[in-house]
């Protein structure tokens, strides 16, 4: 038996509970992996509330990056490149209900953590990195474009936005005031977000694409702004695709491959991925609440 963090029904944070559950032995392509650490996502949050509807029965588990230690290998699990996962091995990735001590896992979707890429970092990797990534597949940029990056200090938009900028872009991220200086020191020139935001863009103008990571602020901009909407991309905008007839970003960029190299550039600091908090598992009510909350740039973070 292992803990988990689990919910009998959906609701705010404070339905969710730790609580025993049985550690199945992984089968054909999976491993089971000992969790140092699961970071938290807004998805989660919103199949826990009940926004996201799903038929999974109670108690359900919950959350899906993570990163830890292979202990049992199944028949055949191997390694997006194809080599075999072996018991000892330092993973990050995602599983469905990552929260908690143990979790089996698809071996194809885990990549081996790399030497000093800490396990807080990578546990919180998967998702914000992954979905920044199909930002930038889904509407490619160069060093000829000006891109605007709606919620830039977000877990996503800060990712995005300095993949753009590694692209070669010039970049412009709405933010918080409070948090423009963490975008001025990857490169990243900042614009408060709110009222009146397209006025405020004129002088960073043309802009040539949008990736819009909070809501649908920066993707209105960008039509006041004359940005094509075959060069907006939303992640958050629920019904901004039917409405304006702007991109979802795509899902084929979300492999353990690509995770692999993501890891490998933060590792070498061309990227930065900075975690807000960390909770043990016990306080999984206050990581949630946080997450939901007002909270400084970066991943929330459960250590179980």
């Amino acid at each position: 038996m292992s803990r988990a963090a689990l919910y009998d029904r959906t609701g705010d944070p404070g339905v969710l509970y730790v609580g025993e559950v049985e550690d199945a032995a992984p089968g054909p392509g999976k491993v089971a992996v000992r969790v140092r650490a699961a970071g938290l996502n807004p998805f989660d949050a919103k199949v826990r509330s009940g926004f996201i509807p799903t038929k999974a029965a109670f108690p359900r588990r919950i959350g899906g990056d993570l990163a830890g230690t292979v202990e049992a290998v199944g028949d055949g699990a191997v390694y997006w490149d194809g080599s075999p996962v072996t018991v000892g091995d330092e993973v990050l990735g995602r599983a469905a209900g990552a929260v908690g001590e143990r979790v089996l896992a698809s071996a194809s979707e885990l990549t081996r953590r790399p030497e000093g890429l800490p396990a807080e970092v990578a546990g919180g990797l998967d998702v914000a990195a992954l979905t920044a990534l199909s930002c930038r597949v889904t509407v490619p940029v160069d060093e000829s474009d000006t891109v605007l990056v709606g919620g830039a200090a977000g877990a996503v938009g800060f990712l995005a936005a300095q993949l753009a900028r590694a692209a070669g872009a010039r970049v412009v991220g709405t933010a918080s005031p409070r948090n423009h200086d963490l975008l001025r020191s990857v490169g990243i020139e900042p614009v408060a977000y709110g009222d009146g935001l397209a006025e405020r863009l004129e002088e960073f103008a043309p802009f040539t694409a949008v990736y819009d990571c909070h809501g649908r602020d920066a993707l209105d901009a960008g039509v006041e702004l004359g940005v094509p909407v075959g060069r907006m991309v939303a992640i958050a905008a629920y019904g901004a695709g039917e409405q304006l007839g702007v991109h979802e970003a795509e899902r084929s960029a979300r492999t353990a491959e690509n995770l692999a190299w993501i890891a490998e550039d933060i590792v070498a600091g061309r990227i930065v991925a900075p975690v807000a908090a960390t909770y043990p598992l016990d306080d999984v009510v206050a990581a949630f609440a946080a997450l939901e909350g007002a909270h400084a740039p970066g991943k929330i973070v459960v250590i179980p």
